[in-house]
């Protein structure tokens, strides 16, 4: 089965209805971003729903966001760009998941996306071989997920700018992505 990540949830009311749609996990961003929440909101979205694995993200951190990110209990981390140094280490040792955007073998799963993420750029998505499980992200939406899984059968699919409607998650594009992703599922 493709895991789907629905990213940028702003909302415990928009966490809901995507865990409904059938995401498997869910992406609270954590710094500069349109989509970027509060601290009082991730915790509130995080407290919300304490059985769905939430992954927290972050670009071009320090070892002090990271260590106030773990102190939320959210499933992951996923970091963008600049990392403390032996930051999945820290992620470990505080008991959660390390989503790495590079080949690192220390990582729980890679995500590759595009150069510049959370813009809803297509990339040439590739899956390498790798030991460890591999997500795409970059531009993906419910009009071309479908290919993309086809073609490359990732281990998972993470999405954003392709489930909104003026800047704002749409259950309706989520539920759509999800149904095209277990169109090929099944």
């Amino acid at each position: 089965m493709t895991h789907v990540k629905v990213c940028g949830i702003k909302s415990a009311d928009m966490a809901r209805q995507a865990r409904l749609a059938g995401a498997d996990f869910l992406g609270i961003v954590m710094t500069a971003s349109p989509r970027q929440v509060s601290w009082e909101s991730a915790r509130g979205i995080v407290e919300a729903l304490p059985d769905v694995p939430i992954i927290a993200v972050g670009m071009d951190v320090d070892e002090k966001w990271l260590q106030a990110i773990l102190e939320l209990s959210v499933w992951g981390v996923q970091l963008h760009g600049g990392t403390p140094e032996r930051w999945i280490d820290m992620v470990h040792r505080a008991g959660r998941r390390a989503i790495a955007t590079i080949l690192d073998e220390a990582a729980d799963i890679v995500l590759l996306d595009n150069r510049r993420p959370g813009r809803g750029e297509p990339w040439e998505w590739r899956k390498p071989k790798f030991l460890r499980p591999i997500w795409l992200a970059g531009g993906l939406s419910p009009h071309n997920v479908h290919e993309v899984v086809r073609a490359l059968g990732p281990d998972g699919v993470d999405v954003s700018t392709g489930v909104e409607r003026n800047g704002e998650k749409d259950p309706q594009l989520i539920r759509d992505f999800i149904q095209e992703v277990r169109r090929v599922d099944n």
